[in-house]
C-alpha cells in the first residue's frame, strides 16, 4: 500500500521524525480512505477572534469516522496521512484512535532546527503504524489535535489533514491477485520513455477459506524506487516516489486498467542514478484487495543525454514571502551550466500565487508559482546561461498584504540536461 514505515526514535524538541518510508514488496493489504471533509485542527489555546470562529463553527476538534469491513487473516495496520503542515511553528499535532492515547503526528527530515519551524506539505510520506488491537470491525473513531505555535508565532496553531487512508495488511494465504512485472526484466538497461508491463491474474490464495471467491485484476499502479525530486516534501530523494491526494495515488510511474496493463514511464527528468532502479507494480482485485509484486532492479544510461540534479542548502525557517519581503537559499552547482542544453527548476509551494517574482541569480525566471491558498507543484523553466559553476541564489519576493508565499521543505530542486553523445 501507501509507504510501509520504518518510524526511527530520533527527536528534535520532542517532533517525531521521519525516518523511512517504503513499500514493501510482498505486502497483502487493503486500503480505507477518508476522504469526507478537510479537516482544519486548531489550537484551542488560541486568543485570536478569527480562530474562535473557526471554533465556534465546528471546523475543528471533531470525530471523523472510517468503517473497516475486513481483519481476516490481517497482521499489521497503518495510517498514511495527507497534511499541510499549517502555520509555521505549529506544534501538539497529534492523532488518536478509538479514544486511545495520543499520538505524535511524524515530522519531516533533515532541517537544521526543529522542523515544526519550516513549512511543509506532506502527502503520503507520513506513515503511521497501527496496532491491530485498536482497530475495530465497523466504525472506528479518529481525532485530531493541535498545538501552540512555539516558533513564528501569531497565536494562531493551526494544520490541515486533507485525507486519510489506513492500510490493513494481510498475511500470506489472504486470497489476493497474482503477477510480475516481464518488461523491463531483473538486470536489463533502460534508457528515457521505457514502456513496463505485467503477467497479471485474479485471485490466488486458499480456496477453503469462506471469502475465496473469484475475482479479477482491475488495475495495475507502476512504482519506482530511485534518485528524484522530493515529491513527497519529507527530504528524502531516493525512495518509492509516489504521493496520495484524496486516497488516489499520483505522481507514480503510472496507471494501467486494461490487461495487458502496459504503461509507458516519462521519465526524461529522471536524474542520471549512482544506484540501480526498483521497479514494482501494486495489483488490485475487483474485491480492493492490492498485491504488490517482486521488484525488479534495473539500470539507467542514456546514450545521448544526461540529467543532472542540484539540491538546495541554507533553506531558512519559516521561508515565506508577502509585504515587500524577499527570502532565498543556494544551489551548489558542481557542474558546466553554459554546457547544459535546458534547465528545470522544481518548486513545492503553499498560496505560492501570492508570489510576485522568483529568480536566480537575481534574474526573474516566473512571477509566481503554484496556487492562491493550497499546495502546488510547479517545474519552472531556467536558462542554463544565468547559472554559474558553484554557488546559485535562489529567491522569492512579494509585495502582497494577503497570505506570504510559501516554500515547502525542502526548498527548490535544480535539474539540467547536458549532451553526452556526439554534437550536430
Amino acid at each position: 500500500m501507501i509507504k510501509s514505515l520504518l518510524l526511527g526514535l530520533v527527536t528534535w524538541s520532542c517532533a517525531i521524525l521521519v525516518v523511512a518510508a517504503q513499500p514493501r514488496p510482498g505486502d497483502i493489504f487493503r486500503e480505507y480512505h477518508y476522504t469526507a471533509e478537510t479537516i482544519f485542527e486548531l489550537d484551542p489555546g488560541s486568543k485570536r477572534t478569527d480562530a474562535k470562529l473557526l471554533k465556534r463553527r465546528s471546523i475543528s476538534h471533531r470525530e471523523r469516522n472510517l468503517d473497516i469491513y475486513d481483519l481476516e487473516d490481517a497482521i499489521r495496520a497503518e495510517l498514511a496521512l495527507e497534511l499541510w503542515g499549517g502555520h509555521v511553528g505549529t506544534s501538539g499535532q497529534k492523532f488518536r484512535l478509538n479514544g486511545g492515547s495520543w499520538v505524535e503526528i511524524p515530522q519531516i527530515q533533515g532541517t537544521p532546527t526543529d522542523p515544526h519551524c519550516y513549512f511543509r506539505t506532506l502527502l503520503g510520506s507520513v506513515n503511521i503504524p497501527l496496532s491491530l488491537s485498536q482497530i475495530k470491525l465497523g466504525r472506528n473513531v479518529f481525532e485530531f489535535l493541535a498545538g501552540p505555535q512555539i516558533c513564528h508565532g501569531f497565536d494562531w496553531g493551526i494544520y490541515r489533514v486533507y485525507a486519510f487512508t489506513l492500510g490493513i495488511y494481510y498475511n500470506s494465504s489472504k486470497p489476493r491477485p497474482d503477477g510480475r512485472i516481464t518488461q523491463p526484466t531483473t538486470g536489463s538497461v533502460i534508457s528515457d520513455l521505457p514502456e513496463l508491463a505485467v503477467e497479471a491474474s485474479g485471485t490466488h490464495g486458499d480456496p477453503s477459506k469462506l471469502e475465496f471467491t473469484k475475482s479479477s485484476v482491475s488495475k495495475v499502479e507502476y512504482l519506482g524506487e530511485f534518485e528524484g525530486v522530493n515529491w513527497e516534501g519529507d527530504g528524502i530523494y531516493r525512495q518509492w516516489h509516489f504521493l496520495l491526494e484524496k486516497g488516489q495515488l499520483t505522481r507514480h510511474i503510472g496507471t494501467s486498467v486494461v490487461a495487458p496493463y502496459r504503461v509507458t514511464w516519462d521519465n526524461q527528468w529522471v536524474p542520471d542514478q549512482s544506484q540501480p532502479i526498483r521497479l514494482a507494480a501494486r495489483l488490485t482485485d475487483t474485491h480492493g484487495i492490492t498485491y504488490m509484486t517482486p521488484a525488479v532492479e534495473v539500470r539507467l544510461a542514456r546514450p545521448t543525454r544526461s540529467v543532472k540534479m542540484y539540491k538546495p542548502s541554507d533553506i531558512p525557517e519559516a521561508f515565506g514571502v508577502r509585504a515587500g519581503k524577499t527570502m532565498g537559499c543556494k544551489i551548489q552547482v558542481s557542474d558546466t551550466p553554459k554546457t547544459a542544453t535546458a534547465g528545470r527548476l522544481f518548486l513545492s509551494t503553499w498560496a505560492g500565487e501570492h508570489a510576485d517574482a522568483i529568480r536566480l541569480n537575481e534574474i526573474q525566471i516566473a512571477a509566481r508559482a503554484g496556487r492562491p491558498d493550497e499546495y502546488g507543484f510547479d517545474w519552472l523553466s531556467v536558462d542554463p546561461r544565468i547559472l554559474r559553476q558553484g554557488v546559485n541564489s535562489f529567491t522569492i519576493f512579494s509585495a502582497s498584504r494577503e497570505h506570504a508565499a510559501e516554500i515547502n521543505w525542502p526548498g527548490p530542486i535544480l535539474l539540467l540536461e547536458f549532451p553526452t553523445g556526439p554534437r550536430p
